[in-house]
């Protein structure tokens, strides 16, 4: 009699890096996130009446909230498919001097690539 066949669940997958961070001495990684993470990051934004029907931030404050859900949801420990944060970390990760540091990456790698990034050296070269 044969063993049975194990199949694997394609579940918590490690994400797309973006870009590897050093944060206090610590390196990170800040992984693109999937669209159901996006959403869930914009559904959270909307619940706590921090995106106004624009799909933009309230206030200032709202922003920086914004940002501490996006690094929540992209940071990772390197090489794994583990978050560094949980949405309980939000408003501590706030408050955190490295934030501003990284906003744009961050930004950039919720964003996703551009077109212009995505199409990279595929045009033709000229002969």
């Amino acid at each position: 009699m044969s063993a049975p066949v194990m199949h694997r669940k394609p579940l918590g997958t490690r994400r797309a890096l973006h870009k590897r961070v050093t944060l206090d001495g610590a390196e990170f990684d800040i992984c693109r996130p999937t669209l159901g993470e996006k959403m869930d990051v914009l559904s959270a934004s909307r619940a706590a009446g921090e995106m106004g029907d624009n799909r933009q931030p309230v206030d200032e404050a709202a922003g920086m909230m914004m940002i501490a859900r996006i690094a929540a949801c992209c940071l990772y420990f390197p090489g794994t498919a583990t978050r560094v944060f949980t949405a309980e970390d939000v408003p501590a990760v706030k408050n955190e001097p490295w934030l501003e540091e990284v906003q744009g990456e961050l930004a950039l790698a919720f964003a996703g690539p551009t077109l212009e990034t995505a199409k990279g050296n595929s045009e033709t070269t000229p002969s």
